[in-house]
């Protein structure tokens, strides 16, 4: 099972605290993926400057790896979706679901 819910957004804000410049928020839910299987939905705002294509791959990873570590996610039947998106995308399309995220 996955953290209890407190400690689970306490993990979830470390994790964003721990990349200062990179990550500016963080959010989840939790749910049901397309198959019915328990899963954990990231939605993960970067800067724009870690949304370089040159840097994507790196960030994306070390973040989701982070993410996938703290929470401990191997030890769980929850499987991990990670979303990514820039700052300045999500300044364009205020999308509702990445309104409300742990801002680091």
């Amino acid at each position: 099972m996955i953290a209890r819910l407190k400690d689970l957004d306490q993990q979830v804000h470390n994790t964003a605290m721990s990349f200062p410049g990179e990550v500016v928020a963080i959010g989840y839910s939790i749910g049901h993926d397309w198959n019915g299987d328990p899963a954990i939905f990231f939605r993960v705002v970067l800067s724009d400057d870690s949304s370089r294509p040159e840097v994507l791959a790196d960030v994306t990873g070390r973040v989701g790896g982070k993410l996938f570590d703290a929470l401990r996610l191997c030890d769980t039947d929850y499987t991990p979706y990670f979303y990514f998106r820039s700052k300045s995308e999500q300044d364009r399309q205020k999308d509702p679901e990445w309104q409300s995220l742990t801002i680091s």
